[in-house]
């Protein structure tokens, strides 16, 4: 498929939006989780001072275990958010250097930023799309009656 500049420059103007779309979702997602994981870490603290004034109820340590456990997969969600918002930020920056600054008369060398940036756009969408059926998985499971 041979593309022109034109077409080049119309696709990556459209990269461009979708990385800062996708980069604003992700930021949004990830500021979501951290402000979950602050509210249950406070729980624990709460739940570990009852535990240090003798308080040994068996109700007790499963809340602790839930908190901790509850925490933990966020965390892990939440790494997944940042690797995402880091890949699209630059994938943005990089996709809005090549169209705006990259002469029309480097052909060459706008093609194969093209055909990058184009690829691991899909690469993205791909790890954002198995990210999603691994939570909405974890979900089903969690919420099963």
């Amino acid at each position: 498929m041979n593309l022109s500049i034109e077409q080049i420059n119309e696709i990556l103007n459209d990269l461009w939006n979708f990385h800062l779309v996708l980069f604003g979702v992700a930021l949004s997602i990830f500021t979501l989780l951290y402000s979950f994981i602050l509210s249950k870490r406070d729980e624990l603290k709460s739940i570990s001072e009852q535990v240090k004034i003798g308080d040994k109820s068996p109700m007790l340590a499963q809340r602790e275990s839930f908190a901790k456990k509850y925490i933990i997969r966020l965390k892990s969600a939440n790494n997944h958010t940042a690797l995402t918002i880091l890949v699209t930020f630059i994938l943005f920056v990089f996709s809005w250097f090549t169209q705006r600054l990259i002469s029309d008369c480097n052909v060459q060398f706008k093609r194969i930023s093209f055909y990058t940036i184009s690829t691991l756009t899909i690469l993205i969408i791909l790890y954002s799309m198995f990210i999603f059926i691994k939570i909405y998985n974890h979900y089903k499971s969690e919420t099963k009656i």
